[in-house]
């Protein structure tokens, strides 16, 4: 059993913790969320951290490539400044590995918690797929050249941009719903409080209980940003220890890879804003075929119904906040009508109305 975290008040204290290992060994998006956020509430604790880092990866074998001489200045200089209780000299670490564990901390090439050394494919989680198949999960590439409607286990939907990847769970049973987007995709999230969901992209981690967003984080893209349409948002940099930008409708934050530096904007910048997030689906006595249309054009998904038995049918209702199918869904319900999902296309079959 590790030890509790606001315990960890050495490098054998990190170095015997549960989580601690687990997020040296793994890597897992979610651990490293975690860790920033302790880090961040703890500054106190950084230099241990990056000292047990460092240590921990020097057991593993990773040495950093100093030379010697350079390796032996800066391990003196290193210990030379510690007190005589520092936990680095404990008897578990001999002097060696003492000094390759303070310059690999100096040298500031172990510090995994400002992802200095980049998750190999966020959007596969640890490893790619090819190395590690896992058949709880499921991968969507788009390479339609178009947005592509992708369905949640929890009902949650993302219009997912061509050229971008999405990774999520086929069972969504964990308490904590857990999706990792390459590239663009503009979320709508069934709500559930007592499980929150969240992002994880290349440059930032998203978390929320049910609203709908845009997320654009592509690895070799300069800005990654996030658009709030309904609801509220915690944005958090996976480059850094900085604390979550909280963000509500029509707010968005944008997020510069070479400072990783946020920038908060009170409105949507027009210029990077997809049509969808503006778009509003509120609607009065307004006829089903219209309805549907405009679906149809906003979602990119072939909606097949029989005009004829339709024409006189109306919908009433808001449907800004829910998910692509819930929509589907409460349309047919007006119209006593029923509805399938198949290969990117709905098909509504109902009487029509009168």
């Amino acid at each position: 059993m590790g030890l509790p975290l606001d315990t960890l008040s050495s490098v054998e204290d990190f170095l015997a913790n549960d989580a601690f290992r687990t997020w040296m060994l793994e890597r897992r998006p979610e651990d490293q969320l975690s860790w920033q956020q302790w880090l961040a509430q703890h500054p106190e604790k950084q230099e241990l951290y990056e000292q047990a880092v460092a240590t921990f990866l020097v057991f593993e074998g990773r040495k950093v490539e100093l030379s010697d001489r350079e390796l032996t200045r800066r391990a003196e200089n290193i210990l030379s400044q510690l007190p005589d209780n520092s936990p680095v000299v404990k008897p578990l670490i001999n002097w060696r590995w003492a000094g390759w564990a303070a310059a690999a901390a100096v040298a500031g090439l172990v510090i995994w918690w400002q992802v200095n050394e980049p998750l190999s494919n966020p959007v596969a989680g640890t490893r790619t797929t090819d190395e590690r198949p896992d058949e709880g999960w499921k991968v969507v590439k788009n390479t339609t050249g178009q947005a592509l409607i992708v369905l949640l286990p929890d009902n949650s939907s993302v219009l997912l941009s061509s050229g971008s990847q999405l990774r999520f769970r086929k069972q969504m049973q964990q308490a904590v719903r857990e999706v990792f987007l390459e590239g663009e995709g503009f979320f709508e999230v069934t709500k559930n409080p007592a499980k929150p969901f969240l992002v994880y992209a290349p440059t930032l981690t998203t978390k929320v209980l049910g609203t709908s967003f845009q997320i654009r984080s592509y690895e070799k893209e300069a800005v990654a940003y996030v658009k709030v349409k309904t609801g509220q948002v915690a944005v958090t940099s996976t480059a850094a220890s900085t604390k979550p930008v909280s963000l509500s409708a029509n707010e968005e934050v944008s997020l510069k890879t070479t400072n990783k530096q946020f920038e908060k904007h009170e409105r949507l910048t027009a210029n990077t804003t997809s049509a969808i997030l503006t778009q509003q689906f509120t609607f009065d006595y307004t006829p089903v075929p219209e309805v549907l249309a405009r679906l149809e054009k906003n979602y990119h998904v072939s909606i097949h119904f029989d005009r004829n038995r339709l024409s006189n049918c109306t919908f009433t209702g808001q449907l800004n906040d829910i998910p692509f199918l819930e929509k589907i869904r409460l349309i047919c319900i007006a119209i006593d009508s029923d509805y399938e999902f198949v290969d990117n296309q709905i098909t509504i079959l109902g009487p029509g109305c009168n």
